[in-house]
């Protein structure tokens, strides 16, 4: 998909936040976030209304134009996160399938932080049930169910 393209058609996408990022913003105090795949931002938008220090990052220079937070460029297909180690509080993962970023995420999460991850479970560019979850095997799960979660660090 040319997401260059759709974004600068206008089709910014849903522009309320997921519900697994709700959720998850209101189990910590504010502090700072990372909205992998961000697109047009509606994930970050809502962190940052409610006092969360958000990065974004995307591979499109378009979405990014749209973000209203700061944003990074980069191909996560095919480059790691390009944060320090234990940088942030909660990383949201939406909509957006690579594996290797699962491990990735991880790793720029404090002990004690968040990921919220909501992955489509059927059709193309989805994950087998249960294979969320393995992802994050030894972390508590504070909400778990078809393709969403709440992992602690």
């Amino acid at each position: 998909m040319d997401w260059d393209a759709r974004y600068r058609s206008g089709d910014a996408g849903p522009s309320h936040p997921a519900a697994i990022v709700v959720e998850a913003a209101a189990l910590r105090p504010p502090g700072r976030a990372l909205d992998v795949a961000c697109g047009a931002g509606r994930n970050a938008r809502y962190l940052a209304e409610r006092g969360w220090r958000v990065i974004g990052v995307d591979m499109s220079v378009a979405a990014l134009q749209m973000v209203n937070v700061p944003a990074v460029l980069a191909d996560l297909e095919r480059d790691p996160l390009p944060f320090m180690d234990e940088l942030f509080d909660l990383v949201c993962i939406v909509n957006f399938l690579h594996r290797p970023l699962f491990a990735d995420a991880r790793r720029v999460l404090r002990r004690g932080g968040l990921v919220a991850a909501k992955i489509k479970m059927t059709g193309s560019f989805s994950l087998r049930p249960d294979e969320l979850r393995s992802y994050f095997s030894g972390c508590p799960l504070l909400f778990d169910r078809d393709g969403e979660l709440i992992a602690v660090k």
